[in-house]
């Protein structure tokens, strides 16, 4: 069935108005032009039935106008809004930013040629959103605008997105539409991950960095891409979510006195704690209305059901993630002295924690004997407790086998925890110490990235290093390395090595 589009025509010559609505008419068999030449007439208009494109020339009253098709969204959000005026009378793309606008065409002889297949082709995007959305489309879309938001394609391009997501971006609608996601990041190597991710993904992602603006200053944000339930063997579309940190990372940086380029991790992990501590008050409300919506909603649809479950399951993801950048944010400040532990005892701590998962897998674990350093106890704890906890995770159809031993070379300590689980491709060992980044979906394997992240602060702390050699398929070592000083400032004064096999 061919859908009969509804374009408004608003113009205050009459002569252009009907030319304009003529070329319409010819441009698009099946569109109802309807004329108006006050936002009295558009009302009028939209009242009768849905809008699917206003275009017109505001006349010099163009925040007026963009209000007024504004109104027209909230009952019709794909509702697309083309400016048409003299070339100069069209405002810069610069005063557009945030006023949701689709295009413009300058009203030339050449402007009334072609403005009908200009908005013929952006509606066309449309429409093949409300084919692809699942359920009622003005209901998504109502859903998916609150805030920063953005719809893409599977290709990765931005087909729509909000008036919040404009100002964040510091770009109008129209220069944004169809253009690929990836060229918001202002670095190359954000933009190579993000590419790579949205094409290895299945169940959405977060990334954070620097966001190209058209304002002078830099913007930090957080991008988080999600999956829409879509329709059809090759329909995929994807929720992109904006939420800038640089104001609180600012706030927080600015009390601090001026550093030297070394200590901009400590900086970082003080903003990050702060930042953390903002959200907290919202996320816990999100938890509570959550609960009150699983137990309250008596509705017995499947939609309902399923959309109380997601938001719940969001919540305690995010408070994970919360909880995960505390963590990481509190490793430089830890109050705890570092004192001269043997690292055997550190291991049967983890091990401890651990019990439930090793006799849920039955995972055995091999431990050679370990060496006396000075470290903080429980951080320690918390590596070795993250690192059993991965291999035990991350585990192949294999039983799994994890052996833990320290071996002296030169003047280098290392500590290898080995497994034999599902492994991992050498050219993403980097990645996996970055804090919230996964090489798997939530649902082949629970958590949100922050472990190794914690692992390497931890270590960086006590003045080593960790990194991982794999194969994938065949499994994982971890080696934590102590050299020259580092390896001094760690290892017991008084203690020497300890030989005993635990």
């Amino acid at each position: 069935m061919i859908h009969k589009y509804r374009i408004i025509v608003f113009d205050g010559d009459k002569h252009d108005r009907a030319l304009l609505a003529l070329a319409l008419r010819s441009g698009a068999a099946a569109a109802d032009v309807l004329e108006a030449t006050s936002v009295v007439e558009i009302a009028h208009h939209v009242s009768a039935g849905p809008i699917d494109a206003v275009v017109g020339d505001p006349g010099g009253r163009l925040g007026e106008f963009a209000g007024c098709v504004e109104a027209v969204r909230r009952r019709q959000p794909g509702c697309v809004f083309w400016l048409f005026a003299q070339d100069a009378q069209l405002p810069q793309a610069a005063s557009c930013v945030g006023l949701g606008i689709d295009g413009m065409t300058a009203k030339t002889s050449e402007g009334f040629l072609k403005l009908p297949g200009e908005i013929l082709a952006r509606l066309r995007i449309v429409g093949d959103l409300r084919e692809q959305l699942a359920g009622d489309y003005g209901a998504t879309f109502q859903s998916i605008y609150p805030g920063a938001t953005a719809v893409l394609g599977r290709d990765g391009r931005l087909l729509s997105v909000s008036r919040e997501f404009e100002a964040l971006a510091g770009a109008a609608r129209f220069e944004l539409v169809g253009r690929p996601a990836e060229e918001l990041w202002a670095e190359p190597e954000r933009r190579l991950e993000w590419r790579r991710r949205l094409i290895e993904s299945t169940g959405g992602f977060e990334i954070a960095g620097r966001v190209k603006t058209g304002r002078a200053r830099s913007l930090t944000a957080v991008a988080a891409l999600k999956p829409l339930h879509t329709t059809g063997p090759d329909a995929a579309l994807w929720t992109l979510n904006l939420v800038d940190v640089s104001a609180a990372l600012a706030s927080t940086l600015a009390t601090q006195p001026a550093v030297e380029t070394g200590q901009h991790d400590a900086d970082l992990e003080r903003a990050l704690c702060a930042v953390s501590h903002d959200l907290q008050a919202p996320l816990n409300s999100l938890r509570s209305q959550a609960r009150w919506l699983k137990s309250a909603v008596t509705t017995e649809t499947e939609e309902v059901r399923g959309a109380v479950v997601e938001i719940e399951a969001l919540a305690d993801r995010m408070q994970e993630m919360l909880d995960g950048m505390v963590q990481a944010a509190l490793v430089g400040t830890a109050s705890e002295e570092p004192e001269a532990v043997n690292l055997d005892a550190v291991i049967k701590d983890a091990i401890d924690n651990l019990r439930s998962q090793i006799d849920e897998s039955a995972a055995t674990i091999e431990r050679l004997p370990m060496p006396t350093l000075r470290v903080r106890r429980q951080q320690m704890v918390q590596v070795f407790q993250n690192l059993l906890g991965n291999a035990i995770k991350f585990r192949s159809s294999r039983i799994p086998r994890i052996r833990i031993s320290a071996e002296e070379v030169g003047d280098c300590l290392r500590i290898l925890v080995e497994d034999n689980g599902i492994g991992l491709d050498p050219k993403d060992a980097p990645r996996i110490f970055g804090m919230f980044q996964r090489l798997h979906s939530a649902r082949e394997y629970p958590g949100v990235g922050a472990g190794l992240a914690i692992c390497r602060q931890i270590v960086r702390a006590h003045g080593g290093e960790i990194s991982v050699e794999s194969v994938p398929g065949r499994g994982s070592c971890f080696i934590i390395e102590f050299r020259g000083a580092a390896l001094r400032s760690v290892i017991s004064s008084g203690g020497g090595r300890n030989e005993a096999a635990s």
